[in-house]
């Protein structure tokens, strides 16, 4: 079998015609699967964020409702009348000096 010159180069051009369709979806299925991956990761990643987050959420809340027990506890009358007649050497004014104003409730809207 004589072969010539024109006879190789139309084997090698159908033989990568072949090739190439292959590669190409070699390629595109590698692609699919690392943007399939890479999307699982964002997910599990997210996960842990928001796993995160409520905890933050959860330690917060708990912070604030001790702040607003400590709130209350500091603004109640009792305690201010203990440190003003403790502390400052306040007295209680005499009945009779005690003036009670009503307040007006606002009209509704």
């Amino acid at each position: 079998m004589i072969l010539r010159a024109g006879d190789i180069g139309f084997f090698l051009f159908e033989r990568s015609k072949k090739s190439g369709l292959r590669r190409i979806l070699i390629v595109l299925f590698l692609i699919a699967c690392l943007v399939l991956v890479a999307g699982k990761v964002k997910i599990v990643q997210l996960g842990y964020q928001i796993e995160a987050l409520e905890r933050e959420k959860k330690e917060l809340e708990r912070e604030n409702r001790s702040l607003r027990i400590e709130a209350s506890s500091l603004a109640s009358s009792a305690r201010i009348e203990e440190l003003a007649t403790k502390r400052m050497g306040m007295i209680r004014p005499p009945k009779e000096n005690i003036v009670v104003v009503k307040r007006k409730t606002p009209p509704a809207q």
